[in-house]
C-alpha cells in the first residue's frame, strides 16, 4: 500500500491507498479541505467536528449531484419515451404510408382500367357511328332506288295499260271486221244462191244496193288492214 498525505482543516493526515490511487485520494482530501475552508473563521477547533462538517458538505453535494443525476435520468427517460413514441408514430406513419401507397397503386391500376375501358367504349361508339352513317347512306340509297323502281313500275303499268287498250281496240276492230265479213259472206252466199237461179241472178245484178255494199266492204277491209299494220309497227 502507498501512503498519501492530505491536509484537511488545520491538520495533515497520512492516508493509505492502492498503487495509482494517490492523485484520486489527494483530490478527495483537497475537496474536503475546500469545503471546510468555506467556513472561514467559523471553523470549529475540534478535529471531529471539522471532519463532520466536511463530510456533511460532501454529502450535500453528493445528494445534489444524485438528485441532479436523477432529474437528468428522468428527463432522459422522458425524452427516450418521447423518442420511442415518435419512433412508434413514425412506424405507424410508415405503415399508413405504405398502405396509402398500396391504395394509390390500386387506384392507379383501376384508373388505368377505366381509361382503357373508356377508350374501348369511345372506339365502339365511333364504330357504331360509322356503321350508322353507312346504314343511313344505304337507307337513302334504297329509298332512291325504291323511287326509281316505283317510277319504272308506274311506267311499265302505263305501257301495259296502253298495250291492253290497244289490244282491246285491235280486238274490237277484228270483231267489227269479222262481223262485216260474216255479213258480206252472208250476202255473197245469198248472191251465189241467187246466181244459180237465172231469174234471181238477173234481179241481183239489177240490185242497186249490191255494188255500194261491196265497195263499203272493200274499204272496211282496207281500213282494218291499215289499223292493224299501224298497231303492229307501234308495238
Amino acid at each position: 500500500m502507498n501512503q498519501v498525505k492530505v491536509t484537511i482543516g488545520r491538520r495533515e493526515y497520512s492516508v493509505a491507498c492502492a498503487p495509482g490511487e494517490e492523485d484520486h485520494v489527494a483530490s478527495l482530501g483537497a475537496m474536503i479541505h475546500e469545503k471546510l475552508s468555506q467556513l472561514g473563521a467559523d471553523l470549529p477547533v475540534s478535529e471531529s467536528q471539522n471532519l463532520l462538517f466536511g463530510a456533511l458538505f460532501v454529502a450535500d453535494e453528493l445528494h445534489e449531484a444524485r438528485k441532479s443525476a436523477a432529474d437528468r435520468q428522468q428527463e432522459h427517460d422522458r425524452q427516450l419515451s418521447e423518442l420511442n413514441e415518435t419512433v412508434r408514430s413514425a412506424s405507424v406513419a410508415v405503415g399508413q404510408r405504405d398502405e396509402l401507397q398500396l391504395k394509390v397503386s390500386d387506384l392507379e391500376s383501376e384508373l388505368d382500367g377505366l381509361q382503357s375501358a373508356q377508350q374501348r367504349h369511345n372506339a365502339e361508339v365511333d364504330d357504331m357511328r360509322t356503321e350508322l352513317a353507312q346504314r343511313r347512306e344505304e337507307a337513302e340509297s334504297a329509298v332512291g332506288e325504291k323511287e326509281v323502281i316505283a317510277a319504272q313500275l308506274a311506267e311499265i303499268t302505263r305501257e301495259r295499260d296502253n298495250l291492253l287498250s290497244k289490244i282491246e281496240s285491235k280486238n274490237e276492230l277484228l270483231e267489227i271486221a269479222n262481223d262485216k265479213m260474216r255479213e258480206t259472206n252472208a250476202k255473197l252466199d245469198e248472191a251465189l244462191n241467187s246466181a244459180s237461179q237465172p231469174s234471181e241472178s238477173a234481179d241481183l245484178a239489177n240490185d242497186p244496193d249490191l255494188a255500194p255494199a261491196l265497195e263499203r266492204f272493200a274499204n272496211l277491209l282496207e281500213e282494218c288492214a291499215d289499223k292493224l299494220e299501224k298497231h303492229d309497227s307501234n308495238t
